[in-house]
């Protein structure tokens, strides 16, 4: 049977399953799921579309896959930066933004199951009229979906406490890629009074799908931990002359349990550069920024806030920062959620890639000077942005390009994976496999090749995302 005879027959199928109006193959629909919000990454037309409204219609679309060999790519509000959600064979955009609503407020385990396509915006929403938080919010906080960025292992603010967002998952119901539907953590057992505990009956079943990009299963459903929703807030930004004393000072908010939310390194130039975009609109006074400068929100009860913000004050003169009394910029981070940052990223002529990665917090010095080097040696525009995520540092660097220059674009390209492997041998690893790191993970033998065993053995039709982290 012919590619275009096997997409029609399928399509009419899978409309008996979720009904007609969810089912396009029109051009217009293909070539808005053909992108993501990633720029510098090629695009890559699907042959269909579907928007099923529950996990059994997924997993009718998964067991039909499987019996045409058509590939599946699962897709949340398409607002991933590394082009996770896109065709590269073709076939079937399971688009999963219909599934969005809160399955259960559970306020007794402190926890709350959601289906695949809710946003956090939503979420955030019904959460602030319990006076309840889910803390972790991603800079596409109103588009991005919560199983999407399960998937890809986000973070953002909040993740300075918290970690990544992975860190607060208890379960989630996946269907895989045979189309049979599965519960992970407590909620395995049916008479559980909901989710409250991740690990579960034996192995962390859970954290095979959290950062696998769909490749091992379509995530339907997510039960998250919520807490307290904080009722103080201190906005504070500390300068350095030099790296090792910002490092040494996330060390040691870590080292006191500073209840610090959101902390990040940058670099004066970098930060100036932000805010010759952005300064005017949040307030943030025109100052001459040292070569180092922290800048952080943390937040919780008040007399804790009170508390570990004299204790900063006291670590700050320690190491020889000094407070830079520009409280508008870690404002403005942190209430406006990131979209400070994808305002800076979109609003100049250039088209980026980026490089996820972790690196440990006292070397974070080290992955910025990889990343100017390799900006330097192709002669590219970029910068060195990151957060931190727990007991790391979350880098996101941008490596920009004018869009009709193709030559700059090839050396975007290899600047991508010569800084890949740079970054690997400096000790950072990424947080989701996305298709870039493939080449390096290579290098890990053992590691890659488990991968590769648990992928067909899961997928033996290899229809799940195929291409997304793993050579065929």
């Amino acid at each position: 049977m012919s590619k275009d005879m096997k997409i029609k027959e399928i399509a009419k199928r899978i409309k008996d399953i979720v009904g007609e109006e969810y089912v396009s193959d029109s051009i217009d629909v293909l070539l808005t799921y053909s992108v993501t919000a990633s720029t510098g990454f090629d695009s890559y037309m699907p042959d269909l579309v579907v928007r099923p409204r529950t996990t059994e219609e997924v997993a009718e679309i998964v067991k039909l896959a499987n019996e045409y060999k058509v590939p599946i790519i699962p897709r949340g509000g398409g607002t991933g930066l590394q082009a996770e959600a896109l065709a590269r064979r073709g076939g079937i955009i399971i688009d999963l933004t219909r599934m969005n609503e809160v399955l259960d407020l559970n306020e007794e385990n402190l926890s709350v199951t959601v289906e695949a396509g809710i946003t956090f915006g939503k979420l955030d929403k019904i959460l602030m009229e319990k006076g309840l938080w889910f803390p972790i919010y991603p800079e596409s906080s109103l588009s991005a979906t919560v199983a999407g960025n399960v998937a890809v292992n986000g973070a953002g603010p909040g993740s300075a406490l918290y970690g990544c967002t992975g860190e607060q998952v208890l379960g989630l119901k996946v269907v895989l890629p045979t189309g049979e539907i599965i519960t992970t953590g407590s909620m395995a057992n049916p008479n559980s009074p909901g989710h409250y505990l991740r690990y579960a009956f034996g192995p962390d079943l859970t954290g095979l799908f959290i950062g696998s990009l769909g490749a091992f299963g379509i995530i339907t459903e997510v039960a998250l931990k919520i807490y307290k929703r904080p009722e103080e807030f201190k906005y504070v930004t500390y300068g350095f002359e030099e790296a090792k004393g910002a490092m040494e000072f996330l060390r040691q908010l870590l080292l006191h349990n500073i209840s610090v939310l959101h902390a990040c390194i940058y670099e004066g130039d970098i930060l100036a550069f932000f805010i010759d975009f952005l300064g005017e609109e949040y307030g943030i006074p025109q100052i001459e920024w040292p070569p180092y400068v922290v800048s952080l929100t943390i937040g919780g009860r008040k007399d804790i806030v009170e508390h570990d913000y004299e204790l900063m004050e006291s670590i700050v003169a320690r190491i020889g920062g000094r407070n830079l009394d520009v409280p508008q910029f870690p404002k403005g981070e942190w209430t406006d959620r990131m979209r400070v940052y994808a305002k800076a990223s979109y609003m100049h002529p250039y088209y980026w890639r980026i490089l996820y990665h972790h690196a440990p917090i006292m070397r974070w010095d080290k992955a910025a000077k990889a990343i100017r080097e390799v900006l330097d040696k192709h002669g590219l525009m970029g910068h060195t942005s990151g957060l931190m995520s727990g007991r790391s540092y979350n880098f996101y660097p941008h490596l920009y390009f004018e869009v009709e220059d193709e030559e700059a674009f090839e050396k975007v390209k290899e600047a991508h994976a010569e800084l890949a492997s740079k970054l690997l041998e400096i000790g950072c690893v990424p947080f989701k496999l996305a298709p870039y790191w493939v080449g390096e993970l290579k290098k890990l033998k053992e590691y890659y090749g488990f991968l590769r065993r648990i992928k067909q053995f899961l997928d033996p039709n290899n229809i799940m995302n195929p291409g997304v982290f793993l050579e065929d």
